[in-house]
């Protein structure tokens, strides 16, 4: 006996399909890899013989051939020839043409034919040349030789495998399997007293145990069974007993609802005639139940008819409705507000329960509400209108109070630049004034020396005139040199603060050239700035914008920092963290309390309102840091221990919505 798939293939074919082919693939596969290496490695052969003989003749006719040795030559030429695979061999002089020939009788076509050329060299110089022709038959025969012995080994393996296969195959499951059928076939017909034992400690012997316990549960469900049967008969008896038990329970439930004081009706799904209903429902609906037994339930008068079709399309749909509003109307044209319950019954034909409950004193007292909600609602609305309008009237404020701080803002700028061009004007005054004193002077040095060249000229008057002429040029340049440098540095704080152009700055210049600016106001006062930034910190941002930052924070300094002190240092510090740069500005002075620190960068918070002080400053500042160059801004403080502000900005700050795409920087 052999199991079959359900496409006809039995066990043991399939098992040998599988094996021949699990055997079968690989050697094919392992057998052209073979093959197409044998005939790579053939044309490399012929190949490698080829060049070899060649090599061979023009070394050893060399000789010969410088001499005019023919017969020499012959002879080796005739000793190559011997071998198989060689066709001809010519040996040619370059002037007097053939000089020796070889050729084995063999016919063209049948193999491949593969030539070479080889000259002929003595002493550097070329003397002839060597044509040699080999075929392939030789090397072809062997390969096929190889072919064969790799083919007969191939099907040894193969049928060795195949026969031991199918020998275990038929030891080790087919006989198994065909005593598992055989105890199947006795389970089958009933059979179950015989126990089945496991013969193999494997996965048949595996399939006989769960046998065996198939055995066992069948025949305990035998067993079962018949204590079932004894059982159902006793059921049956039970039974007729129950089913007198629930004619009882018919009468009381049929009493009960009748007697319930909700009104309920039975009626017949099919046509929806009333089967039955109680006393409280012919009452709610001023009917009688004679009346109503028997007749449609279309005589429940619906106030809309289309009602009653969305009521039974939902319960054909749902199975069951509840809680739904609907308004009927009695036999007297009284309409009433009622909720209706529905459900789906199985009797002896399909049937459907209702029940409704009146609700018209509810919906009474939910409309009363509704109107009270929509008065209200109305208070509500007018209420909302009169507080959209104040908030249109604060936004106003709000906008003429941000037009008025944008007005300070730019006044506190111009007022900051304001002290600038006072200070760069005290500045300029000195080296200027002194210019203006030496040229008078190198004025009257002239008139001087021309009235004694009309008394005539000597060469102490010569020399004295020179001399003072050269100092005076030397004192004039000198304060010719600051004044343009003031100028330089007042120029390019002032075009930075005013046109906030982006561009590639160092650092350290254009710090210096703040510190420059605001010497004036500190060189008034016992305080000084020290500036310690290093070299080589370069950002690509808005040096504008970051004086305007350095600024404020020297103001606010020499305006809060220093009261009541007679000395005191600003430090200017800078440091580089991966692409960010940390500025720091620190004084030495009274510090900020603890109850103000929290407040020093709101707009109008100054601690000296009306007394130079607008409490803009540090909130442009905070507004500069944070917004145009993409920064942050904190500050340490401690009482009469000084104050630090710390910035933290990118190198590279982020564009904003007027910088050019792509546009060019200007080198700092």
């Amino acid at each position: 006996m052999s199991a079959t798939s359900p496409s006809g293939l039995t066990v043991r074919r399939a098992i040998i399909a599988a094996v021949l082919l699990g055997v079968m693939l690989p050697a094919m596969l392992v057998a052209v890899y073979q093959v197409n290496a044998l005939y790579r490695r053939l044309g490399e052969t012929v190949e490698g013989v080829l060049s070899r003989e060649a090599s061979i003749v023009a070394l050893g006719v060399r000789e010969s051939l410088w001499a005019l040795d023919a017969d020499s030559a012959r002879t080796l030429v005739e000793a190559v020839a011997d071998n198989p695979a060689v066709v001809s061999i010519e040996v040619q002089d370059l002037q007097r043409g053939r000089f020796a020939y070889a050729e084995r009788n063999f016919r063209r076509g049948t193999a491949s034919v593969h030539s070479i050329q080889r000259m002929i060299t003595h002493r550097g110089d070329e003397i002839g040349r060597v044509q040699l022709e080999i075929t392939e038959a030789p090397f072809v025969q062997q390969l096929r030789s190889q072919l064969l012995a790799l083919g007969s080994t191939l099907l040894i393996q193969i049928v060795g495998s195949v026969l031991l296969i199918l020998l275990v195959l038929r030891r080790r499951i087919l006989f198994p399997l065909q005593r598992l059928a055989k105890e199947a076939g006795r389970l089958a017909h009933g059979d179950l007293n015989d126990p089945i034992e496991a013969l193999r400690h494997d996965e048949i012997g595996e399939v006989e145990n769960q046998l065996e316990v198939t055995r066992r549960a069948l025949k305990g469900l035998i067993a079962s069974l018949e204590q079932k049967n004894l059982a159902l008969e006793l059921d049956l008896y039970e039974r007729a007993k129950v089913e007198e038990a629930l004619r009882d329970s018919e009468q009381k439930f049929s009493a009960l609802f009748h007697e319930s004081p909700i009104p309920l009706a039975l009626m017949r799904q099919v046509d929806g005639a009333y089967l039955d209903v109680n006393r409280a429902l012919a009452y709610e609906l001023g009917a009688t139940t004679g009346d109503m037994i028997g007749e449609s339930s279309k005589m429940e008068f619906y106030a809309d008819p289309a009602e009653r079709q969305k009521l039974f399309g939902m319960l054909a749909r749902d199975g069951h409705v509840d809680d739904y509003d609907v308004r009927l109307q009695k036999l007297d044209g009284t309409i009433i507000d009622c909720q209706v319950h529905l459900r789906m019954m199985h009797m002896d034909e399909p049937c459907i329960l209702s029940a409704i409950v009146d609700i018209s004193a509810l919906r009474s007292a939910q409309r009363k509400v509704e109107e009270l909600n929509l008065s209200l609602e109305q208070r509500v609305v007018e209420r909302t209108r009169a507080l959209a309008d104040t908030n249109h009237e604060l936004e106003n404020a709000l906008e003429r109070l941000q037009r008025t701080h944008i007005e300070l803002v730019q006044s506190e700028k111009l007022a900051a630049l304001g002290s600038l061009v006072a200070g760069i004007a005290h500045e300029l005054n000195t080296p200027i004034g002194n210019s203006l004193m030496v040229a008078s002077t190198l004025r009257d040095i002239g008139r001087d020396f021309r009235q004694r060249m009309a008394d005539g000229l000597k060469r102490s008057t010569l020399e004295n005139f020179v001399g003072e002429t050269e100092s005076a040029a030397d004192i004039l340049t000198r304060n010719l040199i600051a004044a343009g440098e003031l100028i330089t540095s007042f120029k390019q704080v002032a075009v930075d603060q005013t046109s906030s152009q982006r561009r590639n700055f160092m650092l350290r210049e254009v710090v210096r050239e703040i510190v420059v600016t605001m010497q004036p106001m500190f060189r008034k006062t016992p305080y000084a700035i020290e500036e310690e930034i290093p070299d080589g910190i370069w950002l690509d941002s808005y040096p504008g914008p970051f004086g305007q930052v350095v600024t404020n924070l020297l103001a606010n300094t020499l305006l809060h920092a220093f009261d009541g002190r007679v000395r005191g240092i600003v430090r200017l510090t800078a440091e580089t963290d991966n692409d960010f740069v940390i500025f720091r500005c620190t004084d030495d002075g009274v510090g900020i309390s603890s109850a103000n620190l929290g407040k020093i960068f709101d707009p109008f918070f100054t601690t000296k309102l009306g007394r130079q002080g607008t409490g803009l400053g540090l909130n442009i500042v905070h507004n500069i840091v944070t917004g145009v160059l993409g920064g942050e801004i904190t500050v340490d403080s401690e009482p009469d221990y000084g104050t630090s502000f710390t910035l933290r900005m990118p190198l590279r700050a982020p564009r904003r919505g007027n910088d050019a795409e792509g546009g060019e920087t200007v080198a700092a």
